[in-house]
């Protein structure tokens, strides 16, 4: 089962992208870095709940699928979505160039996932 945090969508950064691989954010107590999540893209969470908890999320955050050659879910800026999973609690974040030079981190959402 999947419950959404009452967070609001914030944005984390918006700069240059080696200040922010030096950024630390503090989200509920948990202290994330950019490399924390960087290798984590949304598909790869499908493995770890289930099916309607995933379409949840993707539903609720809308989340647009860009089905290339690689399954990609993007923002509404069309910003890559990554995740963190810790305990019982998914961190959503998207991250990419959203200019030339200009890398933003959004904070999508915070999810308590129970199996």
């Amino acid at each position: 089962m999947i419950k959404k945090n009452e967070i609001t969508r914030q944005k984390l950064f918006d700069g240059d992208e080696q200040e922010c691989l030096k950024e630390v954010f503090e989200i509920e107590n948990q202290k994330i870095r950019l490399i924390d999540f960087y290798n984590s893209p949304l598909r790869d969470l499908k493995k770890e709940i289930d099916d309607e908890s995933f379409d949840t999320i993707i539903s609720e955050c809308h989340f647009n699928l860009r089905n290339n050659f690689i399954e990609t879910y993007l923002s509404e800026e069309g910003l890559e979505i990554h995740y963190v999973k810790n305990n019982d609690s998914i961190y959503l974040f998207s991250y990419g160039e959203f200019q030339p030079g200009r890398y933003m981190l959004f904070l999508e959402g915070i999810y308590h996932y129970t199996a």
